[in-house]
């Protein structure tokens, strides 16, 4: 890809021309990393797992606040994007191994995603802004030993700032296009007995950037945020802490708006460009309004010889989604209403030790869920003349559904009850061997899973399934020098399974598994003034969930198991480097080379399908550059340049696809430290710019029907500008 080209001579450039004397060189070194991906503090070179992280500054620069922004690219391997119809509810995949669909609450995902050690269920919930984030990790790959289930293609961990203990306060301000106004408070309390508190009050809001001409009713795109948490910090001695947080907020988003990349019936013909204004007044639109609650403990006792830690989690989201597809989906203007309710609750007891030679950590862990799922179809746009005049509204919406001759949609209700236990262990040892320079890591974990499920429609369904699972990892590590390792690993996981609601018959699907085996080599050189990363690894998918249609009725979808293997190989490379003072210069790659076979339709009489890897470019990398000029007396100047590019790829496993390759450019100018006159408090001031070049690039697409009568595609923001002022002290 002639981009990546261009970054590898710009990189090498660099190398060769930074000269300096030795004091600068270690002025110049890059920060070190301590990451907690082992279920302990250790640094990111020292630890045999492929993975990436952004700090708290490289958040910041990027204007990064939560998981949701990161859809852009900024990790190579790592592809986010907001769900078709619900921008709160997100799809995470790494290495191509994604949710299926989010919008079901019968199936889990493929990555895991962790807020300060609690897993996050449903993928509903994962575009919370609230906390002041540290870092965010991304490991690569799967993680079945110390994350468990649902990590087959690797888990993110999103690591939040504690309380400092000292009277502070941080004040923020964004105003942008599209009425783009934000607004966050942060307030560090003074300790008191050994307790910190912090509170945090979030508020934004923004229009949409697609106009629905109906008067009185939202426009696609549009949202509105509101929030707070609690966080306490309390450490009772020098062996006893707890930490605890609460977090409440409710957001109001517009669904993102579907154009027609192909419009086979040729009611309204193609829209291959972006559309700022809706092909017709769209009534009824109402966003969809998601509230999110959530407790959290965390007990730290520390021993001489170990420390043991006890995370207690509960968690409730409550989803009232409303979808208008504006008749992209035909099913005359077809409407979707839904009400989620989900509970959550867990406990994770770690046990942390090691000595010289040893490290090691056992975990015991419990997950109990409960989900509701309320659904409603409806139709508000009479497409074919079914009932008047052809394109009129239908007023009130109705429930009649063509697809079958007459009959009303019912309501579609659906409850899942899901239970997980979990036992494991993980151990590193350094034999007094080769100068103590090779590492042995062996973990393991065994799971049991408990799920029932119900389906009222027309009449009562039932699927209750329960799987026990034995997984693990082995990985040697080789340390050729201090700044020099080199590992191989092998590591398994799997998906739990579970059952498409959406299914005749209610059948439900078993587990997915993956297998792994992966090389890898850390390296820090030129004085610690440069980072190489590179993993090299070939995955093996069995028993992969793939979703069938069936061709007489596509509002029929049956999950089953993959009669045939799939494979996904690659490459991923990470290289941070600071050539002369002041600059450094970030780079991620991925390479991904994937293989599925064709699957034998159930609902065709075992017909041949052919099927894709979905989220998997074969080609995508990002780009980060950052340059602080020299302190002076009106403040610090630095300027931020990155860029995310990627190949095109699938965005389902399966039907018509529409793909799109695209690079996007996002800037900042900012001055911190600004004199303000007073030696107290710290004044930054940044303007910024997000998609800079206005690139027209699809984060969606889908066909409707098999075969495709229609593909439709969604496209990402245009070019948004704003103002960012913070002050705290």
């Amino acid at each position: 890809m002639k981009g990546i080209k261009f970054i590898s001579v710009l990189i090498f450039t660099g190398m060769i021309s930074g000269l300096a004397t030795a004091e600068i060189q270690r002025r110049n070194a890059l920060e070190e990393v301590t990451v907690t991906a082992q279920k302990r503090p250790k640094l990111l070179q020292e630890t045999a797992i492929a993975m990436s992280v952004l700090t708290s500054e490289q958040l910041e620069l990027q204007g990064i606040t939560s998981i949701g922004d990161m859809h852009g690219g900024a990790i190579a391997s790592l592809r986010m994007y907001a769900s078709a119809n619900t921008p709160s509810n997100l799809i995470v995949a790494i290495r191509g191994n994604g949710t299926g669909d989010p919008s079901e609450i019968t199936r889990d995902g493929s990555v895991s995603v962790y807020l300060d050690g609690v897993y996050m269920a449903r993928s509903q919930g994962l575009a919370l802004e609230l906390s002041e984030l540290e870092r965010i990790e991304v490991l690569r790959g799967p993680q079945g030993a110390l994350f468990g289930r649902n990590s087959i293609g690797g888990a993110v961990s999103l690591v939040t700032k504690k309380p400092t203990g000292q009277f502070g306060i941080k004040q923020a301000l964004t105003m942008g296009r599209f009425n783009e106004l934000k607004s966050v408070t942060r307030i560090n309390l003074p300790e008191i007995s050994g307790v910190r508190v912090k509170l945090d009050y979030l508020h934004s809001e923004r229009d949409g950037w697609v106009n629905n001409t109906a008067p009185g009713e939202a426009d696609y795109s549009e949202y509105k945020k509101d929030g707070g948490k609690l966080s306490l910090s309390w450490q009772v001695n020098d062996l006893l802490g707890f930490d605890y947080s609460y977090d409440h907020s409710v957001m109001d988003t517009a669904q993102r708006y579907a154009q027609f990349y192909e419009d086979n019936i040729g009611v309204f013909g193609e829209e291959r460009e972006r559309q700022n204004e809706t092909r017709f007044p769209i009534t009824p639109l109402d966003p969809t309004n998601s509230e999110h609650k959530g407790h959290g403990l965390t007990t730290t006792w520390k021993h001489a010889d170990f420390t043991i830690k006890s995370i207690t989690a509960y968690r409730s989201l409550n989803v009232d989604a409303n979808t208008n597809y504006a008749g992209v989906l035909y099913f005359n203007g077809l409407n979707d209403a839904s009400v989620i309710d989900q509970n959550q609750f867990s406990q994770e007891l770690q046990l942390i030790g090691g000595s010289d030679r040893f490290e090691w950590v056992a975990g015991l862990y419990y997950l109990d869920e409960e989900v509701s799922k309320d659904l409603r179809d409806s139709f508000t746009l009479d497409i074919f003349g079914l009932f008047g005049p052809a394109l009129s509204s239908i007023d009130p919406p109705t429930t009649f559904d063509a697809l079958s001759l007459g009959d009303f949609v019912p309501a579609k209700i659906v409850d899942i009850e899901a239970r997980s236990r979990a036992i494991y262990g993980q151990f590193s040892w350094t034999p007094d061997i080769l100068d103590s320079k090779l590492e042995l890591t062996l973990g393991s974990r065994y799971t049991e899973d408990e799920k029932s499920s119900t389906r009222f429609e027309h009449s009562l369904s039932e699927s209750n399934q329960d799987s026990d699972h034995l997984g693990g990892s082995v990985a040697l590590q080789y340390h050729w020098m201090d700044n020099l390792s080199t590992y191989l690993k092998w590591g398994t996981a799997y998906k739990a399974g579970g059952v498409n609601s959406r299914s005749e018959n209610f059948t439900p699907f078993d587990e997915e598994t993956v297998k792994t085996w992966e090389m890898g080599l850390k390296s820090e050189f030129w004085n610690h003034r440069a980072r190489l990363n590179v993993a090299i690894f070939a995955t093996d998918y069995e028993d992969l969930h793939l979703d069938f249609s069936n061709p007489t009725n596509p509002l029929i979808v049956e999950t089953i198991n993959g009669s045939n293997k799939a494979e996904v190989d690659g490459l991923e490379l990470d290289l941070a480097m600071n050539p002369i003072e002041g600059l450094v210069v970030s780079l991620s790659y991925s390479y991904l080379d994937s293989h599925m076979p064709l699957q034998p339709n159930p609902l065709d009489n075992g017909a041949l399908k052919t099927f894709y890897i979905p989220l998997a470019p074969e080609h995508a990398g990002a780009l980060a550059i950052d340059y602080s000029f020299v302190p002076q007396d009106y403040g610090q100047l630095t300027l931020h340049l990155d860029i995310a590019s990627s190949d095109h790829y699938s965005f389902l496993p399966s039907g018509k696809q529409r793909t799109d390759a695209y690079s996007l450019f996002n800037a900042r100018i900012e001055l911190g430290d600004i004199n303000i006159g007073t030696g107290d408090g710290s004044l930054k001031a940044s303007i910024w710019a997000k998609n800079l070049l206005d690139e027209e690039y699809i984060i969606f697409a889908f066909p409707v029907g098999d075969p495709a009568v229609s593909v439709a595609q969604i496209f990402g923001d245009p070019r948004t500008m704003g103002l960012d002022i913070s002050y705290q002290f």
